[in-house]
């Protein structure tokens, strides 16, 4: 049996330096982002550069066809002249003069008054009993308040007590800690029929505030549409920079 014919072997092709550059090329665009988006960018303004290269070009072949035509503006080529001429522009313009007008006045309306009672004139302390005291109101059903009182470390007394719808009454405060500072007070009157409000609201931007001895008496009325008996009167004196006074009272009569 003959044997096969031996098979030279296929030589190997050494890769040359084309080979390699396209190979590492082939690796860095695979496997590094940032090479890829730098070889990017330079593409894009190669290509860039090359688009305006040509404009250029063709432009300046344009120009020079166009000059060869006799269309051209330079070289003393072609005829300059359009045939323009001169307008004579008007040397005044008419303006037109708005006629003289009156401003019309706006009429306000009357502002409705507020209905919250003046502030009464202000007591001596002399007025103000040495010792509060607990004294209920006479009349009415359900739990009764107290005429006078203490509470964060000042003093309260109604005046009269029981107070009366229709009637002026009297609210007296007392914190000799908290002499000449202002005050807010809010005091509720019950429940009152219709829509009238029950409670009156006093702010320092209205000038209450305590006298040199931390007295103060505020006067006003109490509301005519007050229920008698449903509700008792009570409220709060806060004292600027000082403590809140609670105060709760009998049943409005």
């Amino acid at each position: 049996m003959r044997n096969p014919p031996r098979r030279r072997p296929i030589p190997i092709r050494r890769p040359s330096w084309l080979d390699q550059w396209v190979y590492r090329f082939q690796h860095r665009w695979e496997t590094n982002a940032q090479y890829r988006a730098a070889v990017s960018g330079v593409c894009g303004l190669l290509l860039i550069v090359l688009m305006c290269s040509c404009t250029g070009i063709l432009a300046t072949v344009t120009n020079s066809a166009f000059a060869g035509a006799g269309g051209g503006n330079s070289g003393g080529l072609g005829n300059t002249n359009t045939g323009a001429a001169n307008v004579q522009a008007q040397a005044t313009f008419p303006t037109m003069t708005i006629p003289p007008y009156t401003v019309s006045t706006i009429q306000a309306g009357s502002i409705p008054d507020s209905q919250t009672p003046p502030p009464g004139p202000t007591a001596t302390p002399t007025d103000l009993p040495a010792t509060p005291t607990d004294t209920p109101g006479g009349g009415g059903g359900g739990p009764q308040g107290a005429c006078s009182g203490a509470s964060g470390g000042g003093t309260w007394q109604l005046s009269p007590c029981p107070q009366t719808h229709g009637q002026s009454g009297s609210l007296i405060i007392q914190d000799a800690a908290y002499a000449n500072h202002t005050v807010n007070i809010v005091i509720s009157f019950g429940q009152c029929s219709g829509t009238t409000s029950c409670t009156y609201l006093y702010t320092p931007a209205q000038g209450y505030h305590l006298d040199g001895n931390g007295y103060m008496m505020l006067t006003y009325t109490v509301p005519q549409q007050a229920q008698p008996n449903v509700a008792p009167e009570s409220g709060m004196v806060n004292i600027t920079n000082g403590p809140t006074i609670t105060f709760t009272g009998p049943y409005i009569q």
